[in-house]
C-alpha cells in the first residue's frame, strides 16, 4: 500500500508528490496525458512564452525611438509555434526526470476512484492510505461549431490575420494583447459592460485603454449571434470547469459550479480523500494556488499545522498586473477602516526609460493596525515585484515597516517605497 495517491499529473499532482517524497512518504502518481497538464502544455508557459515573443517583436518596432535602425522583417510564427514546443517537452522532459529521480511511481493511463483506498488504472488495481483528485479543469464547451478554444490557438502554425475573442477574462486579455502586438487584427466581444468583471474597475479600465491602444476592439454588452464569425478565427475564451473524469461522485460531493466540495483542509466528504486546484469548488483557476493547495494537503497528513496565504493573481500583458490581498472595495464590504494610496508610474526613472505605457502601484492598510492588507500592480515586472507586498500581508507587516526597507536605484521598486511614503503622510 502506497501512502498518497495522487489523481492527476499538473501543478497540483506533481507538487503534491514532490512534498511527499520530503516527508519520506511512498507516492504513486497517475496522468492520464502528458505529465505538467494544462498549465505546461497547453496553458501559462505556452502563453507566456507568446508574451514574450510578442514583447520582444513590440521592442523591434519601437527601436528607433532609442536610436537604433532595426527595421522588422517579419514573424515566422511557425517557427515561433515549433520553439514553443521545444521548450514545453524540453520542461515537461526535465520535471518526468526529477519525478522519477525523487523514487515517485508514475503510471500512464485513466484512472479510476474505486472506494476509499483504492484506484484502478490500466486493468489492475492499486491501493493507498490517502488520495489526492488533482484532475484540474478542462475548456467550456464552445458556443459555435467552428470556434477554436485556447488548446487549438495555441497549435495554429499562421498567425490570424483577424482574431474574434468571445469573453473578457484574464486568458482572453492576455491574448488579445499577445496578437494584437504581433500584428493580428482583434476584436473581443463580452456580454457585460466591461472586461475583467472580478477585477477591481480601475484594473478592469487601464487594461481596456492599453488594449484600445494597441488596436483592440472592445465590444461591450454583445450578443454573439449577431457577430459575423465567418471573417476572422474565433477564439471561445468563456471559462473552464472542474474535470470530474475517473471521480466516483459518490465519494466525493459536487457544489453547484461543478467543482468538489471540501473543507479547509482540502478534505471531500470521504475523510482519508482529498482534491485540491481548478477541481475544487471556488477555485481560483491558478496553478501557484493549486501548487499551494496541494503542498498544504501533504503537511496535513503529515500531521504539521498549516496556514493559508494571500493569494496572488497575475495578468501578463505589457504592462504587467498582479494584485494580492484585498481590493478597497472588499475592503469596505468587510467593514475594515482603510487607507490607500497610489503611486503612478510616470515619473519613475526605469519605466520612463523603457516605456510609454500608463501604469501604478496602490497600497492598502488598514487604518488602525497600519498592516498591509492589499496592492494592485500594473507596472513593467509586476508579477515578480508582487511577491514582498504578498510576504508583508501574510507577516502582518505594517507600512511603516516596509517602507523602511531600502529599495534599489532606479529600480521599477522604487515605487512600492513612494506608495509607502504617501501612506504614511496619510
Amino acid at each position: 500500500m502506497y501512502k498518497i495517491a495522487i489523481i492527476g499529473g499538473g501543478p497540483a499532482g506533481y507538487s503534491a508528490a514532490f512534498e511527499a517524497v520530503r516527508y519520506g512518504f511512498s507516492v504513486l502518481l497517475f496522468e492520464m496525458d502528458m505529465l505538467g497538464g494544462t498549465c505546461l502544455n497547453r496553458g501559462c508557459v505556452p502563453t507566456k512564452y507568446l508574451s514574450h515573443v510578442a514583447e520582444l517583436y513590440s521592442n523591434i518596432n519601437e527601436s528607433k525611438r532609442y536610436g537604433i535602425g532595426v527595421e522588422p522583417t517579419g514573424l515566422d510564427y511557425e517557427k515561433t509555434v515549433d520553439e514553443s514546443e521545444n521548450i514545453v517537452s524540453k520542461l515537461r522532459e526535465d520535471l518526468t526526470n526529477n519525478l522519477l529521480q525523487s523514487k515517485i511511481t508514475i503510471v500512464k493511463g485513466k484512472a479510476k476512484l474505486l472506494d476509499e483506498t483504492h484506484i484502478s488504472c490500466n486493468g489492475e488495481v492499486f491501493e493507498a492510505e490517502h488520495i489526492i483528485i488533482a484532475t484540474g479543469s478542462k475548456n467550456t464547451d464552445k458556443p459555435f461549431v467552428h470556434c477554436i478554444n485556447t488548446d487549438e490557438l495555441l497549435s495554429l502554425k499562421h498567425l490570424p490575420d483577424k482574431l474574434i475573442i468571445l469573453g473578457g477574462g484574464v486568458s482572453a486579455v492576455e491574448f488579445a494583447d499577445i496578437f494584437s502586438s504581433l500584428g493580428t487584427q482583434v476584436d473581443i466581444y463580452i456580454r457585460g459592460k466591461r472586461i475583467l468583471r472580478k477585477w477591481s474597475k480601475e484594473i478592469a479600465t487601464s487594461v481596456s485603454s492599453v488594449l484600445k491602444k494597441n488596436g483592440v476592439k472592445i465590444h461591450t454588452e454583445a450578443d454573439f449571434a449577431d457577430i459575423d464569425l465567418t471573417s476572422a478565427t474565433v477564439l471561445s475564451v468563456l471559462g473552464r470547469k472542474p474535470n470530474l473524469e475517473g471521480v466516483d461522485e459518490g465519494l466525493v460531493s459536487i457544489a453547484d459550479d461543478g467543482g468538489i466540495v471540501v473543507d479547509e483542509y482540502y478534505r471531500t466528504k470521504t475523510k482519508n480523500i482529498f482534491a485540491v486546484g481548478d477541481v475544487i469548488w471556488h477555485s481560483s483557476q491558478l496553478a501557484h494556488v493549486a501548487m499551494e493547495e496541494a503542498k498544504q494537503v501533504v503537511r496535513f497528513i503529515a500531521g504539521e499545522t498549516t496556514k493559508k496565504s494571500a493569494v496572488v493573481q497575475c495578468i501578463y500583458t505589457m504592462p504587467e498586473v498582479a494584485v494580492v490581498g484585498l481590493s478597497e472595495s472588499e475592503a469596505k464590504e468587510a467593514g475594515i477602516d482603510y487607507i490607500s494610496s497610489k503611486q503612478t508610474m510616470y515619473s519613475n526613472a526605469r519605466t520612463v526609460i523603457g516605456s510609454t505605457d500608463r501604469g501604478f502601484i496602490k497600497i492598502i492598510a488598514d487604518k488602525n493596525t497600519e498592516k498591509i492588507i492589499g496592492a494592485e500592480l500594473m507596472c513593467e515586472r509586476a508579477s515578480d515585484m508582487v511577491g514582498e507586498l504578498a510576504l508583508a500581508i501574510n507577516n502582518g507587516i505594517t507600512v511603516s515597516e516596509l517602507e523602511g526597507s531600502t529599495r534599489a536605484h532606479p529600480t521599477f521598486y522604487e515605487a512600492v517605497t513612494e506608495a509607502l511614503a504617501k501612506l504614511i503622510r496619510n
